[in-house]
């Protein structure tokens, strides 16, 4: 609804809502005797007059309107020839819209609107969310020329307008590709190099020795402590 016909519709409304007040409360509630007394005073009077004939006017423009609007029609004649016509609904057209839209799973279709004009002339309007972050201006107009042909298909030369309102996408740019820059060459001291093979030599040639002083035998039995043994491990 317009910002037009919407202040249109709450001015009527607020106007047709006095009217009936100052109407009403002289004939019931507690207050009639003071509700008609203010009649005469010129400003109510002339304010009751007022929201009296907004009213009026608002009530004769809605019976207009009942009488002489377009039925809302639900199909569209797309060829007519003797007595034979084809005609479409305005569903199928709106379920072939959300189809050229949704197809490479690009688009997410929330809301396709099919409005009828003068002439059975089809407008498509249609309020679609990227699943990512697209180029509008390329991937809009490559959708509106596949919409157009698409509902070419079906309507024939009857699209008159194709109206594509894009949101905020579903899922946030994807990050872009990080450049990583490698270094040719390092010049690295010689010292390093030499550092590092004295280490590795280091590592691969050590040993763990244990000097034999250290190593002190314990005896076996107080008789083997007394009886001396010569070299060859025999008693004497």
């Amino acid at each position: 609804m317009g910002g037009i016909k919407r202040f249109c519709l709450f001015v009527f409304g607020l106007a047709g809502v006095l009217c009936l007040c100052a109407l009403a409360l002289p004939w019931v509630g507690p207050y009639q005797s003071e509700a008609a007394a203010l009649m005469a005073n010129p400003y109510y009077y002339l304010a009751s007059q007022i929201v009296l004939a907004i009213t009026a006017f608002g009530l004769v423009v809605t019976l207009l309107v009942s009488i002489f609007a377009p039925r809302k029609r639900k199909t569209v004649v797309i060829s007519s020839e003797g007595g034979d016509q084809i005609t479409v609904t305005k569903t199928a057209i709106s379920s072939q819209a959300t189809h050229v839209i949704e197809d490479g799973d690009k688009f997410v279709a929330e809301k396709v609107h099919v409005g009828l004009g003068r002439g059975g002339k089809i407008q498509v309007a249609a309020r679609i969310r990227p699943r990512r972050v697209v180029d509008v201006t390329t991937e809009g107009k490559r959708l509106h020329d596949d919409l157009a042909s698409g509902l070419a298909t079906v309507c024939g030369d009857r699209v008159e307008h194709v109206n594509l309102e894009f949101v905020e996408a579903e899922m946030p740019e994807p990050a872009q590709d990080v450049v990583v820059e490698t270094v040719e060459s390092l010049e690295v001291p010689e010292s390093v190099y030499e550092h590092a093979a004295r280490l590795a030599e280091t590592e691969e040639s050590a040993d763990i020795t244990v000097p034999l002083s250290s190593v002190v035998p314990a005896p076996t039995s107080a008789m083997d402590e007394d009886e001396p043994t010569d070299v060859d491990g025999e008693v004497a």
